[in-house]
Order: structure tokens, then C-alpha cells, then sequence
């Protein structure tokens, strides 16, 4: 079975330094941690056990905030590497922007949000060490969604012609990030089901920096999409 964060129970989570080192509260706690240690050295003085009791104090630290910083980011949504949590966020969405859930590209949206989950847990199951990469994307992907419901539900409401464009605009643009993050998903879960067949292809190593940037841009397009709508 696996845990939450898509890594096989009974085996000790490995943190993915890359991906929580983005955060600010990450470096702050670098940042501090690293001076707080200086001024311990500076007023104990630079002995043995001095340097084995700070560096010990120190990585404490910042080993306990990577592990609760994972787990808080990860129950604060739930699982969503599983389909009833995905399924969940989803009717959240619904019941949240009120969007008419006979709308093809509502409808279209949530059918690329839930293949999108399927190719994830198929990866994440495949190989463990990605969960957190996938649940991140799927973050995205979750984002993406009320991105589409949003627009959806202002088509009907916005009655000049410029700021009609402009919400169509929004819409097309979330709709083909969307479906971008589907089509890639597939591909890698396709790509590990055939590198099971091969040993030249087991074991890729590309696959997390390929998570990455569809992570950055998924990213990219909500902040993008957000930022317009603020201006507006």
C-alpha cells in the first residue's frame, strides 16, 4: 500500500529538497537556522562538541520543518492522488463558482481533471518516489479547474463586448493548460508502463525534472490568468 504521499508504507519518506526549496518560509528557516547556529558557535566558541551540538540542533530543525511542512501541505487537500479526493474537490468546485453542470467545457474540464488523476496514481504507483511531484501537479491541475469554472460562469454574466473577449480569453487559456497537463500525464504513465518492458528505459531519470516544468507551467498559466482578472 502506499501513504499519502504516494510513498510505500513501512519505508521512510524521502523529501524532495528541490520542491519544497521553492517556498519562502523554507528559506527564512535556512536563513535563520544558519544564524542562530553562527551565534550559538561565536558565544560557546569553536570546540568539537560545540560544532557536533550545533550541527545536530541545526539539522533537527530543519529536518522537522521539512517533514511537518510536507504533511500540513498534504492533509490540508486531502490525497488527491486518490479518485473519491479528486471526485471531492471537484463537486467542491461545482457547488462553489455555481457553474451549470451542463457546460461542455465544465464538463470537459473535469473529464480531463479525472483522467489527469488516473495517469498520476498509475505513475505514482509505478514509482513511489514521484508521489509528491504528482500530488503537486495535481495541485495545479485542481487550479486549472476553477479556472475553467470561473470563466464558464462569467460568459454568462459579462455583457460588453471587450471584457467578453477578455473572459473567453481566460477560458481558452485554462482549457488548453488543462488539457496540455492530460495529454503529458499520459504519456508518462505511458512511458513507465513500457519502460517496464525494457531495461534500457527503467529507471528514468528525467522524469522528475518532466514534472517539474509541467508544474512551472501550470503555474505559470494560473498566475498569468490570475493576474489579468486582477487588472481587470
Amino acid at each position: 500500500g502506499y501513504d499519502q504521499t504516494g510513498v510505500e508504507t513501512g519505508k521512510p519518506m524521502k523529501i524532495r529538497w528541490r520542491t519544497a526549496g521553492r517556498y519562502p518560509q523554507t528559506q527564512f528557516l535556512l536563513v535563520g537556522t544558519a544564524l542562530g547556529y553562527g551565534a550559538f558557535l561565536v558565544f560557546v566558541g569553536f570546540k568539537p562538541l560545540a560544532l557536533l551540538v550545533g550541527t545536530a540542533i541545526a539539522l533537527a530543525m530543519v529536518a522537522t520543518w521539512f517533514w511537518q511542512f510536507r504533511q500540513e501541505q498534504i492533509s490540508a487537500t486531502g490525497n488527491l492522488l486518490e479518485a473519491p479526493v479528486m471526485l471531492a474537490h471537484l463537486e467542491a468546485i461545482a457547488q462553489r463558482t455555481e457553474v451549470p453542470a451542463d457546460s461542455p467545457d465544465w464538463r470537459r474540464a473535469c473529464e480531463w481533471a479525472s483522467a489527469s488523476q488516473v495517469a498520476a496514481a498509475q505513475i505514482a504507483e509505478a514509482d513511489p518516489l514521484l508521489g509528491p511531484d504528482l500530488i503537486e501537479t495535481l495541485y495545479t491541475v485542481e487550479g486549472l479547474v476553477s479556472q475553467v469554472a470561473g470563466s464558464v460562469v462569467a460568459m454568462d454574466q459579462v455583457q460588453t463586448p471587450q471584457y467578453r473577449t477578455l473572459t473567453r480569453q481566460h477560458l481558452h487559456t485554462s482549457r488548453d493548460r488543462l488539457q496540455a497537463t492530460h495529454d503529458q500525464l499520459q504519456q508518462l504513465r505511458d512511458q513507465m508502463v513500457l519502460s517496464q518492458l525494457t531495461t534500457e528505459a527503467a529507471g528514468d531519470t528525467s522524469l522528475p525534472d518532466r514534472l517539474q516544468l509541467l508544474i512551472d507551467a501550470n503555474k505559470t498559466a494560473l498566475n498569468a490568468t490570475g493576474g489579468d482578472r486582477a487588472g481587470s
